[in-house]
C-alpha cells in the first residue's frame, strides 16, 4: 500500500512539473509576440515569471528584444527580475532594447528603473550600443537618464568613438552637443576623428577636429 501511494504521489509531481514545464514554454512563445492576456492568463495557471529558455533569456528579455513595450511593462508590473540577463552575452533588458533599436522599450525600462550602468560580455552599456548603430532617439533617452557619455571598454574604445567609426553623424553631433571630450584615443591610438576618416567620412571627421 505504502509503494502505490508512493507511486501515485511520484506520477502527480510529474505531471505537475510537465504542465509547468509547458506552461513556462507558452509564457516565453508569449512574451516574444507580445501577447499580453495570454501572459496573464499563463501567470495565473501557475507559470514561471522567471523562467527560460536554453540561452537563458526570460519572458522580460524577450519581450525587451522584440520591442514588446506593453509586455515589457505588464511583466515587471508581474514582479519580473529586472536585473535578468541572458546566459551568453550577459546582456539585461534595457541593453537588448537599445542593441535592437527599441526606443520606446528602452524608455519604459528606464522608468522602471532598469539600470543604464550594466555592463556585457564586451564591455559595452546600453549607450554603447545606441550610439554604434546610431539610434539618436535611443542615446538622448540614455543621456536624458543619467548613462556615462565617456564610458570605456575593455580597448578604450567609447560611445563617441563607436559613433564616429561607423559614420553616425547625427549620433555625433548629440554627443557633442553634451560635451562629449574629442581627444581620448582607444588602446589602439585611434581618436573619434582619425576613425571616422580613417573610415571614408572626412566630413564627419572635420567636425571632430578640435577646437
Amino acid at each position: 500500500m505504502a509503494n502505490r501511494a508512493l507511486t501515485a504521489i511520484l506520477f502527480l509531481s510529474l505531471c505537475a512539473c510537465g504542465l509547468r514545464g509547458s506552461l513556462d514554454k507558452q509564457l516565453l512563445k508569449a512574451a516574444t509576440i507580445g501577447d499580453g492576456r495570454q501572459i496573464v492568463q499563463l501567470l495565473a495557471k501557475g507559470a514561471n515569471l522567471e523562467a527560460t529558455d536554453e540561452s537563458g533569456w526570460t519572458p522580460l528579455l524577450w519581450a525587451a528584444a522584440r520591442g514588446n513595450e506593453g509586455t515589457v511593462d505588464a511583466l515587471i508590473i508581474a514582479g519580473a527580475n529586472k536585473a535578468a540577463i541572458t546566459r551568453k552575452e550577459r546582456q539585461n533588458a534595457l541593453t537588448l532594447a537599445a542593441k535592437w533599436n527599441r526606443a520606446e522599450v528602452v524608455q519604459e525600462l528606464m522608468r522602471r528603473g532598469v539600470s543604464h550602468k550594466h555592463t556585457d560580455d564586451i564591455g559595452w552599456t546600453p549607450l554603447m550600443w545606441a550610439s554604434l548603430k546610431g539610434r539618436t532617439d535611443i542615446v538622448a533617452a540614455l543621456l536624458a537618464g543619467g548613462a556615462d557619455i565617456e564610458v570605456v571598454d575593455s580597448d578604450g574604445n567609447r560611445p563617441l568613438i563607436l559613433a564616429a567609426r561607423q559614420g553616425r553623424t547625427e549620433t555625433v553631433k548629440v554627443l557633442l552637443a553634451r560635451g562629449v571630450k574629442t581627444a581620448p584615443r582607444n588602446h589602439d591610438g585611434d581618436t573619434a576623428e582619425s576613425l571616422a576618416r580613417s573610415n571614408g567620412y572626412p566630413a564627419l571627421a572635420d567636425l571632430l577636429k578640435p577646437r
